[in-house]
């Protein structure tokens, strides 16, 4: 997993005024996770329990891990 990308996705996030993705990115799955965390923080409104988001994250780092 792509700690650059997962923090540049969560500011991204934090800042931006969308509830979704813009359709089409072409992002990598650290910086979709990182994104919707910072949009989660702007909402006051986390889409899961903490365990279930640091799952999901060691899931996205081994997925990024075998494809390289």
């Amino acid at each position: 997993m792509s700690n650059d990308d997962m923090i540049e996705g969560y500011f991204d996030g934090k800042k931006s005024d969308l509830d979704e993705l813009p359709k089409g990115s072409n992002r990598s799955d650290s910086y979709k996770h990182g994104w919707r965390n910072g949009r989660d923080d702007r909402k006051g409104a986390p889409r899961s329990s903490a365990s279930d988001l640091r799952r999901e994250a060691t899931d996205i780092a081994a997925r990024e891990r075998a494809a390289l």
